[in-house]
């Protein structure tokens, strides 16, 4: 992997796991709303390859190298299913993230 493309990988790395590792199992809500925001737009910052805004489930898959895992994940974020995750489902998702069930 060469340089930048590294560092793509850790950026994206560092915003999922920002998202992600914020929800604590005892919470009965997800991590605050401005927090997945900032993510998403890091994310968006380096994985928008055509820059319209927001990604699209393809886009997501690059920073996998599990092909079952780059589905499960990406297609989680994509709410609707329509091929492309917004920000308004990316925050929609994340703060589901720790609430009970």
């Amino acid at each position: 992997m060469k340089g930048g493309a590294k560092m793509k990988c850790i950026i994206v790395s560092a915003a999922l796991l920002i998202t992600v590792v914020m929800v604590s199992p005892g919470l009965t809500a997800g991590p605050p709303e401005k927090n997945i925001r900032e993510a998403y737009q890091l994310l968006l910052s380096q994985l928008d390859a055509n820059k319209d805004g927001k990604l699209s489930v393809a886009e997501c898959k690059i920073i996998y190298k599990e092909k079952s895992m780059a589905e499960k994940n990406c297609t989680f974020w994509d709410a609707d299913k329509d091929g492309f995750i917004t920000e308004g489902e990316y925050v929609k998702q994340g703060s589901s993230l720790g609430r009970k069930k």
